[in-house]
């Protein structure tokens, strides 16, 4: 049994919502969003077992990058992974990385992006540490994207943030694992309240949800539902999606991000 890497979508779960009474229909701002030097942490769940994290950092330069570690007490499961993703200013994707450790390597995906010729190159790569560079890159596929807007990995929970406050709905070019989908968002601006662990008042949030057809990290792939925090930060706050073990949930656990805190 593994578990997700919600990253690609980050972040979702239930509670009964109330809904928006004069929804905002304004798209937020990107820089509004981004924080300089942003982290958060995500315990991901399975029924009543907790197996591992997601640790996020954010650059101001449209760049984030994910940790995820199993818990050492699941049985059967050393899950260790990293991904990156580097988005333009509306949070489509321009680039993106992800690597897992098998034994003792690191082997990764590296897509890179020739948007100009609507192309997208799929690398794979060999490395003893996440700190040094490949010793070895071989090139498996090459792809035709559908439009020089699209998602992948982690751009997947990011492109949401800038318009939980709309109500319109969205179908977006996804690549998973070297496969092209589509994700659809649905934008209702519809507000209720989470509680999460790590703190004793439910939180304000908005939720969103959607389906994607691509097949991403462990089956994840079908229906998502994802709770945003109620300000202009649009902070992923808790989610659920659906992998092949059955139905995960994503929950914020601890977060360092400058003058912010969960809206309450």
């Amino acid at each position: 049994m593994k578990f997700p890497l919600i990253v690609h979508l980050i972040l979702f779960s239930w509670l009964a919502a109330v809904p928006a009474n004069d929804p905002d229909i304004r798209k937020l701002s990107s820089r509004e969003i981004i924080n300089e030097g942003e982290e958060y942490v995500y315990e991901v769940s399975w029924t009543v077992f907790k197996l591992g994290t997601i640790h996020l950092k954010v650059s101001p330069r449209y760049t984030v990058e994910a940790r995820v570690n199993s818990y050492p007490s699941v049985p059967f499961v050393d899950l260790h992974s990293a991904h990156y993703s580097e988005m333009d200013s509306s949070f489509y994707s321009i680039g993106s990385h992800t690597a897992e450790k098998k034994e003792t390597d690191w082997w990764g995906v590296n897509y890179i992006y020739d948007l100009p010729q609507r192309r997208l190159i799929i690398e794979e790569t060999h490395q003893k540490d996440l700190e040094s560079p490949p010793f070895s890159r071989q090139i498996k596929d090459t792809l035709g994207l559908p439009s020089v807007n699209f998602v992948d990995g982690l751009a997947i929970a990011f492109l949401p943030r800038l318009y939980i406050h709309s109500a319109q709905s969205m179908d977006v070019p996804t690549v998973l694992y070297g496969k092209i989908g589509t994700t659809t968002y649905d934008f209702t601006g519809y507000k209720t309240t989470e509680d999460i662990e790590a703190l004793d008042d439910p939180v304000r949030v908005v939720e969103v949800n959607g389906t994607t057809t691509a097949v991403g990290i462990y089956g994840m792939t079908g229906d998502f539902t994802g709770w945003f925090s109620d300000d202009d930060a649009a902070v992923p706050i808790k989610g659920k999606l659906k992998v092949l073990i059955g139905s995960v949930t994503v929950e914020l656990i601890k977060w360092n991000r400058k003058g912010w805190n969960p809206p309450q």
